[in-house]
């Protein structure tokens, strides 16, 4: 298990080297996705973490208040009572450093 700030450690590093994620979102009762996204934005004081999407660029938001952390290398998962989880993989460790963040 990690802290929620060895969590957003790992978060940044992800975020710095605009790795793309496979992020898998399962939540109780509903259909899982898997969708690759790249981490943007991080508030760690609110447990924000901003995503966008690589279709459309669209834009997301998990709020992880509350959630217990586990890290395996390129991996870490995120649930919350059981009943909602993220996974967030890297994607091949594809980065994109064409944009100027």
């Amino acid at each position: 298990m990690l802290s929620s700030s060895e969590a957003f450690e790992k978060f940044s590093i992800w975020k710095n080297s605009k790795i793309w994620l496979n992020v898998t979102v399962i939540e109780r009762g509903q259909p899982e996705d898997v969708l690759p996204l790249r981490i943007i934005r991080l508030d760690e004081e609110s447990s924000l973490v901003n995503v966008i999407g690589r279709v459309a660029h669209t834009f997301g938001l998990f709020d992880v208040t509350g959630a217990e952390f586990s890290w395996e290398p390129g991996r870490m998962v995120v649930s919350r009572e059981d009943v909602e989880w993220l996974i967030f993989e890297e994607e091949d460790c594809i980065s994109d450093t064409s944009e100027g963040d």
